[in-house]
């Protein structure tokens, strides 16, 4: 994984809504194996945080991961990358 993309952030002066950004920089990183499958993701804390978000913009994000079964919510244990997630990952790239 190069390092622009461990430090992919999200740009607020974008066109782009924020959302859509923090998913498709989530959705490059589970596509790159840097979250790899039954991995743990950042919780919405940590990824608000890291990207200046509210918390409704980080659950949408992680809305449409989830609609896109990439990732799965466990409660009480986290959200995790699903075991077919780097594949459907690298197949939703390849069509956009």
């Amino acid at each position: 994984m190069t390092e622009e993309r461990e430090a992919a952030r999200v740009n607020h002066d974008a066109a782009m809504p924020v959302y859509r950004q923090l998913a498709a920089i989530l959705r490059d990183q589970i596509a790159s194996g840097h979250l790899a499958a039954g991995r743990v993701i950042p919780t919405e804390k940590v990824l608000m945080e890291v990207h200046d978000l509210g918390r409704d913009s980080v659950r949408k994000a992680l809305a449409l991961l989830r609609e896109a079964q990439l990732i799965e919510s466990v409660p009480g244990r986290g959200t995790f990358v699903t075991e077919n997630g780097q594949a459907l990952a690298l197949e939703q790239a390849k069509g956009q």
